[in-house]
């Protein structure tokens, strides 16, 4: 007997039915294998490089979730999912003949208007069924396939990622030197991105993408882009600290957890 599909909202149109497994990134975004889906309390708990086997939830299809009504999933699907798919074997051929550390700007061939608009859908996915109701104009620029132009309300940034964990996460609001940060995260090899809600991102190295709104959904753009290699060891967003960065940063708290400073 087939499985029944999980029933709700559609985390885009809203409407209420059977909803259908959505792919974070796509399918054929390298996002074909087994993972380990585990929830964000859980997630909290690893520390860098720590084994996630026998924690969470095993998904053979991939990391995705059911999100998506079967109509919405097509659609965009088929509107946006290739050409996104091309952007992604595009970076990590790049990441490929860098050795995963590329300095300069590179080529990258691409329709941006598609991309941007992948990018947003899996940012509906990951940020639950009540988001659409806050960001109707989101909601209109996804299912319009030739609508230009994002609020400057949102503002979309990617960065190179091949080290640490996968996440998604959000919305969540961060503070950084006195300042608020409402962001949702996505992070999935060859890239991660991140999606600033009215605010500014959380780490000035994030490599802006707002712009590709501004062009029509068959226009082909050659850009050069320099986007930075960020890891993503811990499950915090917006925390792109190495491996020795944290452990150092440790280190020192339990230094003063225990009344014991720097130079003694």
């Amino acid at each position: 007997m087939a499985r029944k599909r999980p029933e709700g909202n559609c985390h885009i149109c809203g409407e209420f039915g059977p909803l259908s497994f959505e792919h974070i990134p796509p399918k054929k975004a390298f996002n074909n294998r087994p993972v380990i889906s585990m929830d964000f309390n859980q997630a909290l708990e690893l520390g860098p490089n720590e084994p996630t086997k026998g924690k969470g939830n095993v998904q053979q299809k991939g990391m995705g979730t059911y999100t998506l009504c079967e109509r919405c999933n097509n659609l965009t699907g088929h509107w946006y999912g290739n050409r996104f798919v091309d952007w992604c074997y595009q970076g990590m051929n790049i990441l490929h003949r860098t050795n995963g550390s590329p300095t300069l700007f590179y080529m990258n061939y691409m329709f941006p208007l598609a991309i941007i608009k992948q990018i947003l859908v899996m940012f509906f996915s990951v940020n639950g069924s009540g988001f659409r109701n806050a960001n109707q104009e989101l909601v209109d620029f996804v299912l319009n396939r030739d609508a230009k132009y994002l609020p400057p309300k949102y503002r979309v940034f990617v960065y190179y990622n091949i080290e640490g964990k996968s996440r998604k996460i959000g919305p969540v609001v961060l503070w950084r030197s006195g300042q608020m940060h409402t962001v949702s995260e996505i992070s999935y090899p060859p890239f991660g991105y991140v999606l600033a809600l009215d605010s500014e991102p959380p780490d000035s190295q994030l490599f802006e993408i707002s712009h590709f709104a501004r062009f029509g959904y068959n226009e082909f753009a050659v850009m050069e882009l320099r986007l930075p290699v960020l890891p993503t060891h811990l499950m915090f967003p917006g925390d792109y600290r190495n491996e020795n960065e944290i452990r150092e940063q440790y280190a020192r708290s339990k230094r003063i957890a225990q009344g014991i400073s720097d130079n003694d």
